[in-house]
């Protein structure tokens, strides 16, 4: 697969992003361990060091909040805008081809960059536009033979060629 080395290579970067928010994650839940740690001393140091880690509690917990949301949506913004690209980018050139070959009559090639995603699609697809061309020649060919036949008055064979051009006619039917 000529894929694999670059796909393996996004998941890894996929990996790495993962980690370093999982890391993100104990670091604020450290934090918060660290608020909430049993005070030691009388009841009145205890209930003094519960109301202060309350206040800090909120203010920790909103700004970890913030930084994860924050981290996920640039990541998840990142690999859907990397994405497109690889996807949009090939289709996007494919349209431009489709076009030019609908005003020009026949269908250019599809050029894609060697590093597109689409790469068996294009093969494929050419293929088929290759196998569609020779299938209108063929149909072409039936028909220039059955109107000759059937104006030189041979029933016969004129009623053969019809009927294979029927048949070649049938073939591309939807």
């Amino acid at each position: 697969m000529p894929n694999s080395p670059r796909q393996f290579g996004q998941l890894r970067l996929v990996g790495r992003v993962s980690l370093w928010f999982a890391g993100a994650a104990l670091a604020g839940l450290a934090g918060v361990l660290l608020l909430a740690r049993p005070a030691e001393g009388d009841y009145v140091a205890l209930v003094q060091n519960l109301s202060l880690s309350r206040q800090q509690l909120l203010t920790l917990m909103l700004i970890g909040g913030l930084v994860l949301a924050i981290g996920t949506a640039l990541t998840t913004w990142l690999i859907a805008l990397y994405s497109s690209f690889r996807v949009a980018g090939p289709l996007h050139r494919f349209c431009l081809d489709l076009e030019h070959g609908i005003r020009e009559g026949e269908v250019p090639r599809v050029r894609l960059r060697v590093e597109d995603d689409a790469q068996e699609d294009a093969r494929r697809l050419e293929e088929t536009v290759q196998h569609l061309y020779r299938h209108y020649d063929e149909i072409a060919g039936a028909l220039e033979s059955a109107s000759l036949q059937i104006r030189r008055g041979a029933a016969d064979d004129g009623g053969a060629a019809v009927e294979r051009l029927r048949r070649l006619v049938d073939e591309v039917r939807l």
